[in-house]
């Protein structure tokens, strides 16, 4: 009897260590850092992405390799020491290309009508740009080069379970980050599902209130980094993009006083100028209550860049780019956050 009792003894203890190790197994692996999501984000812009990884992020290896679909552009990278992962997503190329164009002129400034977006737990009346809605249906045709699986399909059977995966993008990759976050959150058949993060930088607002308060029900601990000299992040905001026009010093980069504007250029400036856009805008309904464009304040990492700006006489668009962007370039952030700038 005694020995009956001993080995129920002994049988009971392996099971409760047994489950205790289960446990310890299937425990989420911690997301990568806001930090260590900048880099991967200066590396994705890079000529041969693969390549590049090899060389400024040795510690990462790409286990998803697509072809970009119409300018869209995305890897799934591993932390080689840990089940951490990121599904990276490239922002716009600054060329002259079939896929500059698509970037911008089909996504970045396609904003005037909107998608319904029904990837929602609860929450009605969702709605994303137009242009987020093309990048993000992009995004989902692609394919691996060695598996040929999506990134939904790959997620599923190739990411472990107890593996973490921060999904992540800069300027338009932001943009498109927090739909793709949005659809993987809700459409993902694994546990996997429960260990996602998103981490976004200099990203345009995708969608409205509706949209914005569902990821935040998703992603309660979500990060979207921007700095007040960003004219990015506010678009398309028309009020704060003339308030950041005014503070990065844009309204004096146009140079609005030099124009022979039969003497209407002494009264204006850029920023009334924005002010006068988006007032357009109300009047023809483009933008109203149900599909104004917000941000999640909730998310908001506030980046303080301490560096000034001197306005170049020139009215040529190149002066007007270049003194803009230095404020949002993927290197700027890195900076910020202490990653600093690649070669």
């Amino acid at each position: 009897m005694r020995r009956t009792y001993f080995i129920a003894f002994v049988f009971v203890i392996g099971f409760l260590f047994s489950c205790t190790n289960d446990k310890k197994e299937n425990k989420p692996t911690s997301f990568l850092t806001a930090k260590e999501a900048v880099r991967l984000n200066q590396v994705i812009y890079k000529e041969h992405p693969a390549e590049a990884f090899l060389k400024y992020s040795p510690e990462y290896e790409v286990v998803f390799s697509p072809q970009a679909v119409e300018g869209n552009y995305a890897v799934i990278v591993k932390n080689k020491s840990a089940e951490q992962y990121a599904l990276v997503v490239r922002g716009s190329l600054i060329e002259f290309s079939n896929e500059g164009f698509q970037n911008f002129v089909m996504q970045d400034f396609n904003i005037f009508t909107i998608k319904p977006w029904k990837y929602t737990d609860s929450i009605q009346e969702a709605y994303i740009s137009n242009g987020a809605w093309i990048g993000f249906q992009n995004l989902l045709q692609l394919k691996d080069n060695s598996t040929g699986l999506g990134l939904k399909e790959f997620i599923e059977q190739k990411i472990p379970v107890a593996a973490s995966l921060v999904i992540t993008g800069h300027s338009l990759g932001g943009n498109l980050a927090y739909p793709l976050a949005g659809y993987l959150k809700d459409e993902l058949n694994s546990n996997l599902k429960k260990n996602l993060q998103l981490i976004t930088f200099g990203a345009p607002a995708a969608g409205n209130a509706a949209f914005v308060k569902d990821l935040e029900e998703k992603f309660p601990d979500a990060e979207r980094y921007v700095t007040e000299k960003d004219i990015a992040p506010v678009f398309p905001d028309i009020d704060k993009m003339e308030e950041v026009a005014r503070l990065t010093g844009l309204d004096r980069v146009l140079q609005i006083s030099q124009l022979n504007l039969g003497g209407l250029e002494k009264e204006i400036d850029a920023g009334k100028i924005l002010k006068i856009a988006g007032e357009i805008l109300k009047k023809t309904n483009v933008i109203n209550e149900t599909n104004q464009y917000v941000q999640s304040k909730k998310h908001l990492r506030m980046l303080k860049d301490t560096r000034g700006i001197s306005p170049d006489s020139s009215l040529s668009v190149e002066a007007i780019f270049n003194n803009a962007y230095q404020f949002h370039k993927i290197d700027m952030y890195a900076e910020l956050l202490g990653a600093g700038k690649l070669d």
